[in-house]
């Protein structure tokens, strides 16, 4: 699975109705675009220097895949409407397994030493 993501920093004086339009517009390509096997998207909170303002997260089966997307009308359309409003665009691609679906522990078994331990490749 082609795993892409794509983080965004807009123009300062950017609204937060484009902003919420763009999010609803990506949202509703999963509906319109066969080759997206997943979509997520998450604005940032803290508002730091360094922090950028949204992140998409999307997994496609190829990069054919991910290239069909890329090309499709419908989200031409959708960059066509934000590109104006945006400073920086940043993408990473990678093969890899889809995140597995994370939930709290349950209660009655306790934490495991290596469980403690994890930590995702790329952090130190």
């Amino acid at each position: 699975m082609l795993q892409h993501y794509v983080v965004l920093k807009y123009r300062e004086g950017t609204s937060d109705a484009h902003v919420n339009a763009f999010c609803e517009r990506m949202l509703a390509l999963r509906g319109a675009i066969p080759e997206i096997r997943h979509m997520e998207i998450g604005r940032d909170e803290l508002h730091d220097a360094r922090s950028w303002d949204l992140v998409m997260r999307m997994a496609f089966e190829s990069v054919n895949a991910l290239r069909a997307y890329q090309t499709h009308a419908a989200h031409r359309a959708v960059m066509a409407f934000n590109d104006p409003f945006v400073a920086h665009v940043a993408t990473v691609d990678y093969e890899g397994a889809t995140a597995p679906e994370v939930g709290p522990l349950p209660e009655e078994r306790p934490v495991l030493q290596s469980e403690l331990d994890f930590r995702p490749a790329c952090q130190v």
